[in-house]
């Protein structure tokens, strides 16, 4: 199994990062029970770990606070997808997913906490594609995998999309 990196852009407390390790364990156990983890906090300037993190974690200051996606995607082009907590991680339990394309150009989208494990693994394994993710996120306001709330008595019904979620 693949280990992906996660970079805090930002001061993001021990306690928002656990909980980002345990949803997006918890997501891919949704969609694949017996999932591994396989997101690793990217802790030092000089290295990506080579095992993913879990918690409880030890506290450290992030390497990469005020980082762009494509200052870190530079230092360790090697990776084609990873994430990058950041401000906003902290507000809404969001994160961003990066991919890097053969050609250096960079993509990405925010998803919630609990899909950023199985949308990583999904982009591994080639059964999802970026641009398909990033459309869903569209279409859901912005971010993939927020939940949209259902319609009320007497209100109008959403309209069917064909291939969504």
């Amino acid at each position: 199994m693949s280990i992906f990196p996660v970079y805090c852009t930002a001061q993001v407390p021990i306690l928002i990062i656990e909980k980002f390790l345990t949803d997006a364990l918890n997501g891919s156990n949704k969609l694949a029970p017996g999932s591994e983890p396989s997101l690793a906090i990217v802790t030092a300037a000089n290295g990506v770990p080579t095992t993913a993190s879990s918690p409880p974690l030890q506290p450290f200051t992030s390497p990469f606070i005020g980082q762009s996606v494509e200052q870190i995607s530079r230092q360790f082009n090697e990776m084609a997808h990873f994430s990058v907590l950041d401000e906003r991680s902290t507000e809404d339990e969001t994160a961003v997913l990066v991919e890097r394309n053969s050609d250096d150009s960079i993509h990405t989208v925010r998803v919630t906490f609990g899909s950023s494990q199985s949308l990583l693994t999904a982009l591994d394994v080639a059964t999802l594609g970026f641009t398909e993710i990033q459309n869903i996120a569209t279409s859901s306001g912005g971010v993939y995998g927020k939940n949209h709330p259902s319609p009320q008595e007497g209100q109008l019904a959403p309209r069917k999309r064909l291939g969504g979620d």
